[in-house]
């Protein structure tokens, strides 16, 4: 009922064009998409507008996004290791591409965060591989 009345067609009820059946009315479906296209005249480029934008959307959620661990700098695990590859990140040179890499590379991820791979500086096995 409420329908046909938003679409003006109320003054049809009771005729061969719009007939009451049990809670509703029969109407024939030509009529009533050219009643519709007169009472909403712009409702196909609002579909279409809104199938575009799903369409955007669906395709920007797909898409491979690039992450840089940025946090991994400041973990408590290795800290001192990850100051010194962002530094040789920041020169540019051939190591400091690897340890770009080696900072956004995921699988290296639990060597900032596990405690289990903490580097102890400290130690004697650390010292004689790394004098200086």
């Amino acid at each position: 009922r409420e329908e046909v009345e938003k679409l003006g067609i109320d003054n049809l009820v009771g005729t061969p064009l719009l007939r009451g059946y049990m809670h509703g009315f029969f109407i024939d479906s030509s009529l009533y998409s050219k009643i519709r296209s007169v009472a909403n005249p712009f409702e196909f480029e609002e579909y279409r507008k809104k199938k575009i934008k799903e369409k955007i959307e669906e395709k920007r959620a797909s898409r491979i996004t690039a992450k840089k661990d940025d946090k991994v700098v400041g973990k408590g695990v290795n800290k001192e290791l990850a100051d010194r590859l962002v530094g040789k990140s920041q020169k540019g040179k051939k190591a400091g591409k690897t340890a770009d890499q080696l900072l956004a590379d995921n699988r290296f991820g639990s060597l900032f965060d596990n405690p289990d791979f903490a580097i102890d500086e400290s130690a004697e096995d650390f010292k004689l591989r790394n004098p200086s």
